[in-house]
């Protein structure tokens, strides 16, 4: 017991000494006053603690940066506008880190990385030029986001061959303009948009630089941009690096009447190897490349700030453990909104509101991982509440051992990449423990523009992908997406339970392929206690796929709810392959039951209506009902009924008297945090993601 007691002094002295060391430093802390307005860069740093006496520019905050104490502040005046860049050059401390922040009332202060473009002068027709040194894909004229120039103006062009990674041939592509020096941008699966140069042509055949090692596939399609030659409708844009000067295509429009900006600083905020930083309470617009660029730090927070015109990344962080992005605006990123890596581990994305993501094609980066709007692979990685609105690819892409997805809210996602979900998963490292709770995930679009003949929508709402594990899927609201709820594609360990999964293409859908050698089986899944529920006859509540006859292994399925309406037939489908031949047949629950064994104890309904309402807030809310309803459970709801926080129902029309009637206390909740429809219209808004008759 002694060496207990004296373990615990030890450890109570240590703690004391830590406590007191940080009382210390934030005793001698110092705060130092920038403003654009009236600051004056000549003042010495006693004068510059003074709100009176501030410096003027953040050129003279990274000349300083240096002489910083841990503890230190450096605050930005409310209203006023910096140009240029931070750099850091010193770290803070654990209990005391160098705080930058704002001072004074008014607008946020806002860090600028845009210039304006004047003494346009007419190079040719409807096309003005003037002197710049651009840096990343960003234009803006009169605040809105304008795309470079590209040929053709929409859509894509179709290539019917490659050559290896090096060149594509398109027999169609007229051959009165050379593309050498240009820019090809090529779809090359539904998930992969590469950029790369063109190095020559010859008649249709493109031969361009070395960019990702993705393969074309031949029918898909492609488009040029990074050239002069493209420019042809307003706004479109071409920046002749070489020559040091933008040209826009404005038509009869005067451009000098017309605010036109671009990027001329690379990263607005650029941390390397130093640690113990945060960011409150600043705006930061017009990143050429990432708004933060931290490498190889720690202990770095950015909350209550916001991010907008970002030629790449907002937010991008490589080995960078304990990262912190909570209570930010975050908007028209065109790659990506916020990319940690595999080495930012414990870190945190919280309370976020994303939009705008990667939506234009050929602007975002090559690859997979991007036109996404958050990509987190750390372990034990949290990223909650957050809510993300239209993003090009994936809602959310995430992995890392024992990291969490929960109480996010996502929609409108998968509009210029596909094959993707609103919230995907695909491990090609081993990871566990992962977790994907209590989630909304709205309007999974999908886009086959550039992928061949096909016409599929290619959106899940849950996408576990390609050798997947200890994975758990609990409590969410999927609906409104055009291929699948809920999707498992060769992985293994899912457990799926307590989700309503409402009026997909397919509710849920085990697909087993194998098409790679490293590809796992679909094994040892429990999926129990779900809602699946279709909207229409055309949709399948469940369907399962291999290569194989295994489907008996893909795990245990029990105790769902499954509802078709008014369809008389199948609402299961299986496809297998026996003694070398394909086997495709329709089920309907019992007879489901009694051929595959599975979904013993689950039930069905089929009814003409259905009512769906999510809660997508922090607070429960009440829905009136102006009809009686029964649940899954066959209690029965009229009057009017709570929905929790980030959760949702579904209930059928019921013509029988309550048995069980749930009777609740309104709550005063905004409508425009529900949605409500009957499963028997038939057109659907796509603004308001209502069924209308």
């Amino acid at each position: 017991m002694k060496i207990f007691d004296n373990l615990y002094k030890a450890i109570g002295k240590t703690i004391a000494l830590c406590l007191l060391t940080a009382l210390s430093n934030s005793g001698y802390a110092t705060v130092y006053y920038f403003s654009s307005s009236t600051g004056n860069d000549d003042y010495n740093s006693l004068q510059a603690r003074n709100p009176a006496t501030p410096w003027k520019s953040l050129s003279k905050l990274n000349t300083f940066f240096r002489n910083l104490n841990s503890g230190d502040s450096v605050l930005f005046k409310r209203g006023d506008v910096f140009n240029g860049s931070i750099i850091a050059s010193k770290s803070g401390a654990v209990f005391s880190p160098i705080y930058l922040g704002a001072y004074g009332s008014g607008k946020t202060p806002e860090i600028n990385g845009l210039a304006t473009l004047t003494n346009w002068k007419q190079v040719k027709t409807g096309v003005f030029q003037t002197a710049c040194e651009a840096t990343g894909s960003l234009l803006l004229v009169n605040g809105a986001q304008k795309p470079m120039g590209r040929y053709p103006n929409a859509g894509y062009l179709s290539y019917e061959s490659h050559q290896a990674n090096s060149s594509i041939t398109d027999k169609e592509l007229a051959d009165d303009i050379n593309w050498t020096g240009a820019e090809v941008v090529i779809r090359k699966n539904r998930w992969i948009i590469d950029k790369s140069q063109v190095t020559s042509q010859a008649g249709g055949t493109l031969t361009y630089a070395a960019g990702t090692r993705d393969m074309p596939t031949n029918g898909y399609g492609y488009f040029i941009q990074k050239s002069a030659k493209t420019l042809d409708v307003f706004g479109e844009w071409y920046y002749d690096a070489a020559g040091k000067n933008m040209q826009v295509y404005f038509g009869s429009k005067n451009p000098n009447a017309l605010a036109v900006k671009t990027s001329v600083v690379n990263n607005l905020v650029d941390i390397r190897r130093f640690n113990y930083i945060t960011f409150e309470n600043l705006a930061f617009t017009g990143a050429g490349n990432n708004t933060f660029n931290i490498i190889q730090a720690k202990n770095i927070t950015i909350k209550n700030c916001s991010i907008d015109m970002t030629g790449a990344e907002a937010v991008y962080a490589n080995y960078t453990p304990f990262m912190s992005v909570e209570n930010c605006q975050i908007n028209h990123s065109l790659s990506s909104g916020i990319s940690f890596d595999a080495g930012c581990a414990n870190s945190s994305i919280l309370n976020n509101h994303i939009q705008n993501t990667g939506l234009i094609a050929g602007a975002g980066k090559s690859g997979s991982g991007t036109y996404e709007a958050i990509t987190s692979f750390g372990d034990n990685t949290k990223i909650v509440k957050n809510t993300i609105d239209s993003v090009g690819y994936n809602g959310i892409y995430f992995g890392g051992n024992s990291s969490y997805v929960k109480n996010n809210y996502i929609a409108y996602f998968c509009l210029v990449k596909d094959d993707g979900g609103g919230i995907y998963i695909g491990d090609w490292t081993k990871t566990i423990n992962k977790k994907v709770i209590g989630n909304i995930i709205l309007h999974g679009v999908g886009n086959a523009s550039g992928a061949g003949r096909s016409t599929s929508l290619q959106a899940e709402g849950i996408y576990i992908d390609d050798n997947s594990q200890s994975v758990t899927i609990a409590s969410n609201t999927v609906a409104m997406c055009n291929n699948n709820g809920i999707k498992i594609h060769n992985a293994k360990d899912v457990t799926i339970h307590n989700n309503n999964v409402v009026n997909n293409g397919v509710q849920l859908r085990l697909e087993q392929d194998h098409y790679l050698v490293t590809s796992s089986y679909i094994r040892n899944n429990k999926i129990r206690n779900n809602t699946f529920m279709s909207a229409s006859p055309v949709q399948s509540t469940a369907k399962f796929s291999t290569h194989q006859d295994d489907i008996s292994e893909f795990g245990q399925l029990d105790s769902n709810y499954y509802y078709q309406p008014a369809r008389k037939t199948a609402t299961i489908e299986a496809a297998t392959v026996k003694n070398g031949k394909n086997d495709f047949k329709n089920y309907n629950l019992a007879n489901w039951k009694s051929t595959s064994g599975k979904d013993i104890s689950s039930t069905e309904a089929n009814s003409e209506s259905m009512l769906f309402e999510y809660n997508a807030s922090n607070s429960s809310k009440t829905v009136v009902l102006k009809n009686r309803y029964v649940d899954a459970h066959n209690n029965v709801y009229s009057g009017k009924i709570n929905i929790g926080s980030y959760s949702s129902v579904v209930l059928l029309l019921s013509s029988r008297q309550p048995a069980k009637v749930s009777r609740v206390a309104a709550v005063d909740v905004p409508r425009n945090n529900a949605v409500s429809y009957l499963a028997a219209n038939t057109s659907r808004s796509a603004s308001s993601g209502r069924l209308q008759r």
